[in-house]
């Protein structure tokens, strides 16, 4: 997704990344529906059942992962994400953050969680 500017059309994280608040507003954004998942596993704890590892592809932070973590502490997380965004975040023993690219290579897990969001520009 690319947006205009006053210097001219950039993708969408160059944009974001450029400013601290507007990132701060996009990662609050993006772990605000993360409570959601907190209410779903009392419910749906059978949906973890026969994996033994899981990949949070686009996890940011590692908010949603985190809350699955500690309903299934047995289980092996990754998050993965732009190296910017997960550069100096630690993980435990089994919770990693790995910078990288979707679009390239994706780790290894027996799951995969993707989280989708429509970016609607404002007209």
């Amino acid at each position: 997704m690319y947006v205009e500017t006053a210097l001219g059309p950039e993708s969408y994280w160059d944009f974001i990344h450029q400013n601290s608040s507007y990132l701060k507003s996009f990662n609050d954004a993006m772990e605000s529906d993360s409570h959601v998942v907190r209410l779903a596993l009392r419910d749906c704890k059978s949906v973890f059942e026969g994996i033994d590892s899981l990949v949070d592809v686009g996890g940011g932070t590692g908010n949603t992962t985190k809350i699955i973590c500690e309903a299934f502490p047995e289980l092996k997380y990754i998050v993965l994400d732009l190296p910017q965004v997960v550069s100096g975040l630690t993980g435990s023993n089994n919770l990693s953050f790995v910078g990288g690219n979707m679009f390239k290579s994706i780790p290894q897990a027996d799951a995969v969680l993707l989280k989708v969001y429509i970016i609607q520009p404002i007209t």
